[in-house]
């Protein structure tokens, strides 16, 4: 059977054209910008202002990835961690990238992304918006620091049912809920530790649910460590435990492996924090272990991530990512990301490397044999290429929800319990420091038309665990077995931003069909989101404000049924 689907693709071209004229058209008169010329990657490149922070450090403008250091000189060189996601300036670093104001050498693939020591937080502050001042020293000397980290309280709402990824612990949920954090950063020579703990309290309202989609749950009021974490560094070169979440993989809407759509969770690793440069090129790599936590007293958010029969509180994860940026091209990164679940229950072999770092187990299944034990493994390879003088970027990622036996294997049915991401980010430079910011941005993860002769399940379910912490997926929040396309276009100055987003998903579509159904299944469902994005700056206070009115064709699979949902994301920060 085939699946009826609208021309995604060329819609979102034909909109995007659109609005881009739009935009440009408003631009010109309220601003009193120039024209424009037809947007593509040989758009001129302009160059950097000097950028001047408490440090006395100065931008050289003349190599724009070094920071020239003058006298009288504060050492400051902290390597401080940015978290993944709303509670600091996680989304700005990639801005600044292609800005050309922190350097490019890093592939941003694994985050959380630590300053390099030529960038301290005083100079990220402003790049980001020359007003921006740190005033949260509490101690600031040569080998030790001590800073407030920035308040951040974030709003969720949903009016009719649950929508919206990306948030840690909140819970997919109908109804208001919120999130409080805050704390301190410590940097005393190579030891950095963060304390920032988060206070929340979900949502419970009920809603209209189906056999196939939805469960109401308790709230939960809760206090945890959050992004807290402790790292040693030993040159480029850390070891490092924590709480925080972590994202793994070059998308900025989704990954397929590690997000922050969950809580994080417990782990201890061993990773880079700055590029290892050889003769080939510059690696980045982190490998780590991780306690995941099943809460019985909550659904999860999508029934069919539990799926073994040992119903373990508490599962193992073993994680692995290497970025290679090869030496010919300065610009490309490739990459690989593998992950082990096993419950904690389950028997040891006395095996060091089969029990805690099965990442590193040979590729393929037929030197090595897991079929009949409960472990689930999950990889993808990725793909990135920087325009720097274009100011854009080209990702790709494609994943596997299960390993091949063997390279016949591999070739033969290629597409077998697949999934993939495809992006692009392109930054076009306007008058009086504006700057357009255009995100596209299309993951799959609906199963293939392989399915029909060898069954995968949805991506993040497969024989026994399920990928998830605290209930919720760990990697792609935007449902389980869903097909997205985003749109985000906006104008920015500095930290004010105000700009439009599109979404088209398609829930689970391989999961509803039945071929001896002469209606071929269930209806398919479907939700279009339309929002609005807006950011700005008020004294010490960062409001961002993201909201999306939701309508969903045949709700819950259900024929004919029609639903609207307004969607609100009201994130404030307030910096020392």
């Amino acid at each position: 059977m085939r699946l009826k689907s609208p021309p995604i693709f060329i819609f979102s071209i034909i909109l995007l054209v659109g609005l881009l004229a739009s935009t440009f058209s408003h631009a010109q008169k309220r601003f009193s910008l120039p024209k424009i010329p037809q947007i593509h990657f040989g758009l001129p490149h302009f160059k950097n202002p000097f950028v001047k922070d408490s440090t006395n450090k100065s931008f050289n403008n003349k190599r724009w990835f070094k920071y020239q250091k003058e006298a009288p000189y504060t050492k400051n060189e902290n390597a401080m961690p940015i978290a993944v996601g709303y509670t600091d300036f996680d989304e700005n670093i990639r801005d600044l990238q292609l800005l050309g104001k922190l350097p490019a050498n890093n592939s941003l693939t694994i985050r959380p992304y630590i300053l390099p020591k030529s960038v301290t937080y005083d100079s990220l502050l402003k790049a980001i918006d020359p007003t921006l001042k740190n005033n949260g020293h509490l101690v600031h000397k040569k080998h030790f620091d001590l800073q407030l980290l920035p308040f951040n309280y974030l709003q969720k709402y949903n009016s009719h049912h649950p929508y919206g990824w990306n948030d840690g612990p909140l819970s997919f949920s109908k109804g208001y809920q919120y999130l409080v954090s805050g704390g301190v950063y410590m940097h005393w020579r190579n030891i950095h530790l963060t304390l920032r703990p988060e206070y929340f309290r979900t949502a419970s309202d009920q809603y209209e649910t189906s056999a196939e989609w939805g469960q109401v749950n308790p709230s939960l009021n809760k206090l945890i460590l959050g992004q807290s974490s402790l790292r040693i560094d030993f040159g480029p070169l850390s070891i490092n435990a924590g709480s925080n979440n972590i994202w793994r993989g070059p998308g900025i809407i989704s990954s397929l492996l590690m997000t922050n759509n969950a809580q994080g969770f417990n782990h201890i690793g061993f990773n880079t924090i700055r590029p290892i440069k050889t003769p080939l090129g510059s690696f980045e790599f982190s490998l780590f272990g991780g306690t995941l936590i099943q809460n019985p007293n909550q659904g999860f958010e999508n029934r069919l991530l539990k799926r073994t029969p040992i119903d373990p509180y508490t599962k193992y994860l073993n994680s692995v990512t290497i970025t290679y940026n090869p030496f010919l091209f300065k610009n490309l990164y490739l990459g690989f990301n593998r992950v082990f679940i096993q419950p904690t229950l389950q028997e040891k072999s006395k095996n060091f490397k089969v029990d805690y770092i099965p990442v590193l187990l040979p590729f393929f299944r037929n030197v090595y044999q897991d079929n009949d034990k409960p472990i689930d493994q999950v990889l993808s390879g990725f793909i990135k290429y920087l325009f720097i003088n274009e100011n854009a970027e080209l990702y790709f990622e494609y994943g596997y929800n299960d390993g091949k036996s063997n390279l016949r294997d591999l070739l033969l049915d290629n597409s077998h319990s697949s999934a993939s991401i495809l992006g692009l980010k392109k930054i076009v430079k306007l008058k009086r420091n504006y700057f357009l910011n255009i995100e596209l941005e299309a993951t799959r993860m609906a199963q293939t038309p392989s399915y029909l002769q060898r069954q995968a399940g949805n991506w993040y379910v497969h024989t026994f665990t399920g990928f998830s912490n605290q209930n919720q997926i760990l990697g792609a929040g935007s449902g389980w077995g869903n097909n997205l396309q985003t749109i985000n276009l906006s104008l920015n100055k500095n930290l004010t931003k105000i700009g439009i987003r599109f979404q088209n998903i398609l829930q689970n579509p391989s999961g509803g069909i039945n071929l001896f159904d002469e209606k071929g299944g269930l209806a398919q469902w479907r939700d279009f989101s339309y929002g609005l994005i807006y950011k700005q700056k008020f004294h010490k206070l960062i409001f961002n404000l993201n909201i999306e009115f939701i309508n969903s064709e045949n709700y819950a699979r259900i024929e004919n049924k029609s639903a609207n949902n307004f969607y609100m994301f009201f994130n404030t920060l307030y910096i020392w």
